[in-house]
């Protein structure tokens, strides 16, 4: 070790001892510290032991004071309470005894008061005669507000009128049937009397039941004013329903009698529909048979659905009324007292209603199965917002007669529904309603309007076909809808083309027939492609064909079959055109001369027959009519415009205008005449 490190060292162990020096200094001042404080702080704990000693008797004869004061003042306030007791009968007995409606909340007041004072007496003095005036007094008051009660809901109710309503929407609403401060009073008053409820019952032994009553004041009441609302409504919308000792339709349908529109009928609607540019209008829907009062079972049918409409709105306004007002365990009793007398009108409104519809459809009024879907629309529709947002069960009363009638009009329109195919098909055997103009049956137009109203209720139809009920929100899917739709529109065609092709055989005139064809099949596919029908058919396959083609297909095969009528004349051009070319110079034998005068006899006999058949022919579709015109002019005219060229330098007649006796244009324009009946 160096002599420079031992001084390191020696340096490092003298500033080691200064600080240990240091540190035992501090040491001792702490400890001297801390000495003091534990002498001072056992002083202290002395002497707040000797201020105890000399607080804790003062302060405990201070508590007792206190309690003592406290007792004193409850005590004579139950004094002045039990004293109130004694004076509260006749104090409040012209408060009491009067009527409730100055002030509910003062009066149940009062009532608390009593109910206090009569327990009070109960469990101190049970056989006082206070008791028996106090209970005489409270049991006055219960009677008062029942009876106010009552009176509240009869002079209280709101004045609901047609503009209070709505006409629709995915939500039912509800409308306040009382006024805000009236149905506040009624709930003040029947929350307490269903809280003394039991309190009233032990201690009267009479079997008074208040809230039992105020229940059988609101059903009574409520029912009343349900029913006046309702026939308010329905008057409004012109249905004579719920009309006591009244049919409940006003004038049901009765045997109606039927009247056959008749082929020229048809024929006016036709053309009337053609010059429209076949539009469907109200007046397509005339069915076969028309019942004399399907009109009013329509309108019926829309007054129905808005009184339903409005029906369901009272329902739920009173459902939730009902819970603001009526005791828990009442209120279910109490709904369905309210709501089930007009159910059943209800119910009975609808039935009626279905057996019209029934009645018509079962005379071949096929449109009248319209007013049916349109009720099961917005029977359903109510239903689905009653179960989905309120939970309302339909399968148990008061709702389940809207239940039955969703079931039973179902049922109905599936089966009229099915009649109707089975009608267009099973027609066929029924020729003698055929027009003599050879027109669009009226059968077809009734067809083709009835298959464009049902895909306006695409949804609904399709549903009903399937044979199924929407439950609460749960919908068919759209594919099997629209399949369904195009099933049955698709059958429908099938039989109208089967029984149109068994009626063409009516007429004895082949070309007349094959125009019923083709005015037929015309009219059939202008409506399907005005339509959505055909969009329908086409997107779901049906039969894997082209409809629009497969009909101009059998329009044109008609066609040829139609220009049967000409061939005569067709002939007799030919054999003048293809024949011996004579000059002017040229002269001809007699039987050369009446070859030619006969080919010109047969062709203007031909002309002016056809003409006279013809003209009373019809073609309803303006563009379908000028198509066939021209088809028959240009299959005509140039092969006698050729024929004329050919002979009219000839003498094979002194006078061969005679012969000739029609020119071109002359042609042309008799041609233009077919199927123009004005003339």
């Amino acid at each position: 070790m160096t002599t420079v490190e031992v001084a390191m060292i020696e340096a490092q162990l003298k500033e080691d001892r200064a600080k240990l020096e240091l540190l035992q200094s501090m040491l001792k001042k702490s400890s001297s510290l801390t000495e003091n404080m534990k002498e001072r702080l056992t002083q202290f704990d002395d002497r707040l032991v000797r201020l105890k000693g000399q607080i804790m008797p003062v302060y405990e004869e201070m508590q007792v004071k206190i309690r003592a004061q406290t007792n004193g003042e409850l005590a004579i306030k139950e004094l002045d309470k039990v004293a109130r007791y004694y004076c509260l009968r006749e104090e409040l007995d012209s408060t009491i005894s009067n009527n409730v409606s100055s002030s509910v909340p003062d009066y149940i007041r009062n009532m608390k008061e009593l109910s206090k004072a009569i327990r009070f007496f109960l469990d101190n003095n049970p056989n006082s005669n206070e008791v028996k005036k106090l209970k005489e007094l409270f049991h006055t008051g219960f009677k008062k507000m029942c009876e106010e009660f009552e009176d509240v809901l009869k002079k209280r109710s709101r004045n609901i009128t047609i503009k209070d309503m709505t006409d629709g929407g995915d939500k039912i609403p509800v409308i306040p049937l009382l006024l805000p401060e009236a149905k506040q009073n009624l709930s003040l008053i029947s929350k307490w009397v269903a809280e003394n409820h039991k309190f009233v019952k032990n201690n009267y032994p009479n079997n008074v039941d208040f809230v039992r009553d105020i229940c059988t004041n609101y059903v009574t009441v409520q029912k009343k004013y349900l029913r006046e609302k309702l026939e308010m409504l329905a008057n409004a919308e012109q249905l004579a329903i719920f009309a006591n000792a009244t049919p409940i339709m006003g004038r049901r349908v009765r045997n109606a009698e039927v009247t056959r529109k008749g082929s020229k009928l048809s024929r006016e609607n036709v053309r009337r529909q053609s010059k429209r540019g076949h539009k469907r209008t109200p007046s397509d829907h005339t069915s076969i048979q028309t019942i004399k009062e399907d009109i009013n079972v329509e309108q019926t049918a829309k007054s129905y659905a808005k009184v339903a409409n409005y029906f369901a709105q009272l329902i739920k306004s009173e459902y939730y009324q009902i819970q603001d007002l009526i005791t828990p365990s009442y209120q279910e009793r109490v709904f369905v007292e309210i709501i089930e007398p007009a159910m059943t009108h209800f119910e009975d409104e609808g039935m009626s209603l279905v057996e019209a519809a029934k009645e018509q459809t079962r005379n071949n009024n096929w449109v009248a199965v319209f007013p049916l879907i349109m009720l099961y629309q917005s029977l359903n529709k109510i239903k689905c917002s009653l179960i989905s947002e309120d939970q309302l069960d339909f399968e148990a009363p008061p709702l389940a007669p809207i239940s039955k009638l969703i079931t039973v009009i179902t049922a109905r329109v599936k089966d009229d529904l099915e009649r109707f195919k089975c009608f267009v098909e099973d027609d066929a055997v029924k020729t003698s309603n055929v027009a003599s103009d050879g027109t669009v049956h009226q059968l077809t137009s009734n067809v083709m309007s009835i298959c464009g109203q049902l895909l306006t209720y695409e949804e609904t139809v399709g549903t009903l076909l399937k044979g199924v009920q929407h439950q609460g929100t749960r919908k068919l899917p759209q594919s099997n809808i629209h399949r369904q739709m195009a099933t049955y529109i698709n059958g429908i065609l099938k039989a109208l083309e089967k029984n149109l092709e068994s009626k063409s055989k009516v007429y004895d005139n082949k070309c007349l027939s094959a125009l019923f064809l083709m005015n037929n099949y015309n009219y059939i596919r202008n409506n399907l492609k005005e339509s959505e029908i055909l969009t329908l058919l086409q997107d779901n396959h049906h039969d894997g064909v082209d409809l629009d083609a497969r009909y101009i297909d059998w329009i044109h095969k008609q066609m040829e079959v139609y220009r049967l009528w000409y061939q005569p004349m067709v002939n007799v051009m030919t054999e003048a055109t293809t024949g011996t070319v004579f000059r002017e110079s040229d002269k001809l034998k007699d039987s050369q001369k009446d070859a030619i005068k006969n080919k010109f006899k047969v062709f203007n006999a031909t002309l002016e027959e056809q003409l006279r058949i013809q003209q009373k022919w019809a073609i309803p579709d303006p563009q379908f009519r000028e198509w066939v015109r021209e088809g028959n002019i240009d299959a005509i005219i140039y092969k006698y415009e050729d024929m004329c060229k050919k002979y009219e330098k000839v003498n094979f007649s002194s006078n061969n205008k005679k012969y000739i006796a029609y020119s071109t244009n002359d042609v042309e324009k008799t041609l233009s005449l077919f199927f123009d009946q004005k003339f």
